[in-house]
């Protein structure tokens, strides 16, 4: 009985821990992307039977699937193109002339208006503005003269208020008045050229009144304008009836006797009655539903290409991504884009192909994660949404070439103008594929060109929607990009300026090993920027307690007064809580790791060596002064390890001539390599070289011989100048080697 219980238990414990298992997580994504891929794509790829008998009012829009003849709809063609040919319009006389006049007769009102008020206040000898009954006898003229103005703009048919009217006369300027003229003057003479006639008068008038609403003059002014405008805006065309006749005849005279319905052309709307003609083309496309079974036959035929394409993608992540393909995260977010660029093209296909935002997924792809696997996915991908298009030429050369591309141009890119630049060019290689297809297929120019007009928007949209998402892809996968790295980087980043301001020593030394750390990374073939950004961000944690780190002091060493055994638990704390305070910060996972395995499992030596001569002697254990670790785990992490210790290093230095600052490098690099911290990292005893003379490019610049200048003194008594010799070492750095030490033992 018990042996059978806990057999029981270890099956279930055994369950349980294939449930959570990465084997098991990767199968479901798997799975679960499939079923959803199937259902979209069988969805869309299914040829569509319509439950409609004649007479109905249709449920659905159909659209044909190849060309087909509609012979009842010849003669009724014929019929609704004579009555679409628009009337033919003939010019009213002097309408145009009549409304240009009028404006010019409100405007000439307007100044006549604003001059009488000043002749009024000359005639009664009222020139001087201080005058005391100046501004009372001023405003009686104003109100009058806005008055009669009032009227006579009645007159004119514009339906100013009296309030509007005062505007003119009183509040507006001279300026404003003489910028409206000219306004009003420009607009009414434009549109007076164009075709006015009864049936768009309202239109016209609404396009000159948005037009004044942009014009740089006071709102005042345009509402004022716009009430003018349609005031005095009349027709300047009318319908000719005779030559409206003889165009319609000419119209119905070219429609051909046989009217031909073209592939992805619409035969029946939503809410349409079902004539005759369309339920016979339905019947002969045998769009009519006879046959409410399943099609097995078909949606297997669509599951196992899936299946296919998917093995496809799982065989070469298995290759060559399989850091990818062992990451929860990055499957989830693999999963998505397929299945986001899926919907998409579900939604816009039916429409047209060239609309589907394929670049979106090696977009995406590339930035986030891999650019090889991009292009893969890009093919895959491809591959599937043609089943929805049917094969469409036109679609598989578009996305196979230009999506391939596109993953290219962003995978470097730092600067959203640059992704902004690669949607442009995309836009442009889509122009120039689907300009070949065209050709190649002999299409007519117009079907070309509208072609080409959807194809550049897909490159536009697609850069678009990579933009607009991007963000959230960053924070919901927790994925580093380099322009989110850009963006970390800026010293107004917040955990970056309080480093700044409270512990400024740390600061200017992550600096220092930004730079070190970048330039040595790109040697390597890493990522530099994300080096750089971790260096900035490494020694976080010592804002906790900056004091306690040799960069940050400025006479007092806390550690002076401190066992061995506490110092180190100080130092070596820093890394935990420089990782707590980047959680707090959200900063991304990857700078995170930076942060925690920048030191390693390293050994504090110097309050090592410390404890070691005091009272315990051989007691003494390694263990307990070394840093928690992990040790790194990527090339940019030891590459941070390796410029922190060489950084700290030649700074404590006090001869710094290039021979003596290699041997350092070298020793320090040799040392962390004997020790084991690079174990866990894919560092190569070349790339290890390339990393040294990478630190020397930099140091070299840094820490270049200067010439001592000697020391002047002026006598203040006789101004003589006295030039001494110059000290012995004053431009040298003059930490003593206990200093020395415990930068180079990671006090740091």
């Amino acid at each position: 009985m018990l042996f059978s219980t806990l057999k029981e238990t270890n099956g279930q414990g055994k369950i349980k821990g294939y449930l959570k298992s990465n084997t098991f997580f990767r199968a479901a994504a798997l799975l679960l992307t499939l079923l959803f891929s199937f259902i979209i794509i069988y969805n869309g790829a299914m040829p569509k039977k319509y439950k409609i008998s004649l007479g109905d009012t249709s449920k659905y829009d159909i659209a044909a699937p190849r060309d087909i003849e509609n012979k009842v709809k010849t003669n009724q063609n014929r019929k609704d193109a004579k009555d679409a040919v628009p009337p033919v319009t003939k010019e009213i006389s002097r309408a145009s002339i009549e409304v240009i006049n009028l404006a010019d007769d409100f405007t000439n009102l307007v100044e006549t208006a604003r001059k009488d008020v000043e002749k009024s206040l000359q005639n009664q000898g009222i020139t001087n503005k201080k005058d005391k009954n100046y501004k009372q006898i001023l405003a009686v003229e104003q109100e009058l003269a806005s008055k009669k103005l009032h009227e006579r703009i009645r007159n004119l048919g514009v339906p100013l208020s009296i309030e509007q009217v005062r505007y003119l006369v009183i509040k507006a300027g001279d300026e404003d008045i003489d910028k409206f003229k000219r306004v009003i003057k420009e607009q009414i003479s434009n549109i007076m050229t164009e075709e006015i006639t009864n049936e768009n008068l309202a239109i016209k008038i609404n396009q000159v009144q948005n037009n004044l609403q942009v014009k740089e003059i006071n709102q005042d002014l345009k509402n004022i304008g716009e009430l003018l405008v349609k005031g005095i805006l009349k027709p300047n065309r009318t319908i000719d009836a005779e030559l409206t006749k003889i165009e319609k005849d000419k119209a119905y005279a070219k429609v051909e006797n046989v009217v031909k319905i073209l592939k992805g052309q619409r035969i029946i709307s939503q809410g349409d009655i079902v004539t005759e003609d369309k339920f016979e083309v339905l019947k002969e496309l045998n769009l009519v539903e006879t046959d409410s079974r399943f099609d097995f036959g078909f949606a297997a035929g669509v599951l196992v290409v899936l299946v296919l394409l998917a093995a496809l993608l799982l065989i070469y992540m298995n290759h060559f991504c399989r850091h990818i393909l062992y990451n929860r995260n990055d499957v989830i977010l693999i999963s998505v884009i397929i299945v986001l660029t899926l919907s998409l093209a579900r939604m816009v296909f039916e429409y047209t192909p060239l609309l589907i935002p394929i670049f979106l997924a090696p977009m995406l792809i590339s930035i986030l994660l891999d650019l090889k696997l991009a292009g893969v996915v890009n093919f895959v991908l491809t591959l599937a949404i043609s089943l929805m298009t049917r094969g469409d030429i036109r679609f598989l050369y578009m996305a196979m070439i230009s999506g391939t591309i596109a993953a290219f141009l962003v995978s470097r890119a730092t600067q959203r103008s640059k992704l902004s630049i690669a949607g442009i060019i995309v836009g442009v290689l889509n122009v120039a594929v689907i300009s070949c297809i065209g050709a190649i297929n002999k299409s007519e120019i117009n079907i070309i060109f509208e072609e080409v007009r959807f194809a550049f928007i897909n490159g536009i949209l697609s850069i678009v929607l990579t933009l607009g998402t991007l963000p959230f892809w960053e924070m919901t996968f927790n994925i580093i990009t380099p322009l989110k790295l850009l963006e970390l980087a800026n010293p107004n980043q917040p955990l970056i300026k309080r480093l700044l301001m409270e512990a400024p020593g740390t600061y200017h030394h992550s600096l220092m090993v930004g730079n070190l750390a970048e330039v040595a990374t790109e040697a390597i073939g890493g990522n530099s920027l994300l080096a750089r950004v971790g260096a900035y961000f490494h020694d976080v944690g010592k804002l906790k307690r900056p004091n306690f780190f040799k960069e940050n002091q400025m006479a007092d060493n806390p550690h002076d007064r401190m066992t061995a055994n506490l110092s180190t638990l100080v130092i070596t704390s820093h890394t935990q809580d420089g990782l707590e305070l980047a959680e707090k910060y959200k900063i991304p996972l990857a700078i995170r790791e930076i942060i925690r395995q920048h030191h390693g499992t390293t050994l504090v030596a110097y309050f090592y060596h410390k404890a070691k001569k005091g009272e315990k002697g051989e007691s003494i254990k390694q263990e307990n002064f070394r840093y928690e670790g992990p040790k790194p785990s990527t090339k940019e992490a030891a590459v941070v390890m390796l410029a922190d210790s060489v950084e700290a290093a030649v700074r404590s230095m006090v001869d710094k001539t290039e021979g003596k600052i290699e041997g350092l490098v070298r020793k320090i690099i040799k040392d962390k390599l004997d020790d084991g911290q690079l174990d866990l990292c894919d560092l190569t005893l070349r790339d290890l070289d390339n990393v040294a003379k990478a630190f020397m490019r930099v140091l070299s610049g840094l820490f270049h011989e200067r010439e001592e200048y000697p020391e002047v003194k002026v006598k203040q008594d006789t101004g003589e100048v006295i030039i001494s010799e110059p000290v012995e070492g004053m431009m040298n750095n003059t930490e003593n080697t206990e200093e020395v030490k415990i930068e180079s033992g990671n006090l740091n």
